[in-house]
């Protein structure tokens, strides 16, 4: 009988601290904390703006919320709107409804030249220039800059500097855009714990979801690129993808992301995660400004994309879509738009965690000796986050431990779940003859992402929930002009942004 009532007892107490799991679950499902680590980004937005007209430049609203590069470069030729101008009104729009009470917390650092540069840009002005020319964009805080910090999230490197910029900055400034600052990420891209939310980061805190910030997660892990661009802080952003991490939020936040093929971008002096996976790419709100910033970051100009499709292009184009939940709904657009669906079960789930295992702890001590971080090794940022965890790791640190203890290292592996990725994709492509595949949100994007093959991510209207939906298209290697047309006449059939209603305000009241 004793026996009994112990067992009894035990019973009793595993069901509560399942309950008590599962509720814990929950609430992070639903939403994230309120969050905010001190940052100089206030400061360095009034050391900029304290000379400007700012009542007649937030009066040019109209010309700035929700206009695309086209329309804002429009304006500008026309003598409407200056890049000064464009660009303290996102300054502005930072420092009211990003930096406010329960702001959005997307941004993390501000270039104390963006109006300087902006300046610079009005004076000079050539009669032809690149699309960016001018354009204000937000950089994911795991890319180098030698004039910001540049951090991965971490509460240790919160304070290096580069010496160097990331080559792709490099390439961006060289087309004249702006480098405007730089946004709040998941803590090394996603992979520190388990039980971190997407968007939170040691160093700026958490980042939300503009389209309801306490109940929407921003996915992630470039949750601070897709926020501000959402959010009308920039008229684009650059993020990162291992596995999702470009397109997770932009379809969480109604935007378009696009993960080129691997290598078409450079990542060097990009803070890694995975170096047989982490792609650089762009993030918008549409297909469009998706191709001119991506243009503008790769170094090699005879690999830009050009849009050549219109809506009706889709006619005849043979889509493999991948069975998931909302899946059906892309197939009712894609035949309505004339291309022909075919559907697919999504029987394929290649292993990525393996590779990131493989690959973190060798690419960021690679990183940290070549760049001179003050932390050289995961063992050793695992050390130093203990010696605070309440600070330096909030949620605990267990994937972060895991991958520091990484002593097997398996190349051989690596490849094969790699090409059996590739040969899974071309089989599809040769079997149904296929000119892209589909899936909703970011529901197999470990195919593409293992693959090294593009992906992009377009707005489509909102789920069952009431949360921002997306269709994702991937493609074949090097296919990325195709894929980014198929993309663009699949946002003209459908045009289902959507559009953050609580966000449309000038400044916060």
């Amino acid at each position: 009988m004793k026996n009994k009532l112990i067992i009894g007892i035990l019973a009793l107490i595993v069901i509560a601290c399942g309950l008590f799991f599962a509720f814990k679950a929950l609430m992070k499902a639903g939403g994230e904390e309120v969050i905010v680590y001190e940052n100089k980004v206030v400061e360095t937005i009034d050391a900029q703006l304290k000379d400007l007209p700012m009542d007649s430049i937030r009066a040019k609203h109209a010309l700035i919320m929700e206009k695309s590069i086209d329309d804002i470069q429009s304006s500008i030729k026309k003598g409407e709107l200056t890049y000064t101008e464009l660009t303290a009104f996102y300054l502005d729009r930072i420092k009211s409804l990003d930096k406010a009470t329960k702001g959005i917390n997307s941004v993390v650092e501000i270039n104390p030249n963006a109006i300087a540069l902006a300046k610079k840009m009005d004076a000079e002005k050539p009669s032809v220039s690149s699309p960016m020319y001018g354009i204000p964009v937000l950089l994911k805080d795991n890319i180098n800059t030698k004039d910001m910090p540049t951090s991965g999230g971490t509460f240790a490197l919160k304070g290096f500097t580069p010496s160097a910029n990331a080559a792709m900055v490099n390439t961006l400034i060289s087309n004249n855009a702006i480098i405007l600052g730089k946004a709040n990420l998941s803590e090394l891209a996603n992979f520190f714990d388990i039980g971190m939310p997407s968007g939170y980061s040691s160093k700026l805190g958490q980042t939300h979801n503009p389209f309801d910030p306490l109940r929407i997660s921003p996915q992630g892990s470039s949750s601070g690129s897709g926020a501000a661009v959402a959010a009308n802080f920039c008229s684009v952003a650059i993020g990162t993808e291992t596995t999702g991490s470009i397109v997770a939020p932009a379809n969480a936040q109604s935007l378009v992301g696009f993960k080129p093929t691997k290598g078409l971008v450079s990542t060097e002096g990009v803070l890694p995660l995975s170096s047989t996976m982490d792609v650089v790419g762009p993030m918008a709100k549409n297909v469009k400004d998706a191709i001119y910033l991506l243009n503008a970051s790769i170094e090699d100009t005879s690999k830009h994309i050009t849009i050549t499709y219109s809506a009706n292009d889709l006619t005849g184009k043979r889509i493999g879509v991948l069975k998931t939940t909302g899946s059906e709904k892309i197939v009712e657009a894609l035949k309505k738009a004339g291309a022909i669906p075919v559907e697919l079960p999504l029987d394929f789930n290649p292993d990525s965690v393996t590779i990131i295992y493989q690959d973190f702890k060798n690419d960021f001590a690679a990183y940290a000796e070549k760049c001179n971080a003050p932390i050289k090794s995961l063992p050793e940022l695992v050390e130093y986050n203990k010696k605070d965890l309440d600070r330096r790791a909030k949620y605990g640190q267990g994937l972060l431990e895991e991958a520091a203890k990484m002593e097997k290292f398996d190349r051989e592996k690596v490849n094969k779940i790699v090409q059996e990725t590739q040969a899974y994709i071309k089989k599809i492509y040769e079997e149904h003859k296929l000119d892209a595949v589909v899936f909703a949100n970011n529901e197999a994007s470990s195919v593409p992402c293992i693959a090294g093959y593009p992906e992009i991510t377009v707005p489509f209207g909102a789920s069952e929930n009431k949360e921002p939906f997306g269709a994702t298209f991937f493609s074949l290697k090097n296919d990325d002009e195709k894929l980014a047309n198929i993309a663009y006449a699949f946002e003209q059939s459908t045009n289902l942004r959507l559009i953050p209603e609580k966000y449309k305000e000038v400044i916060a009241k």
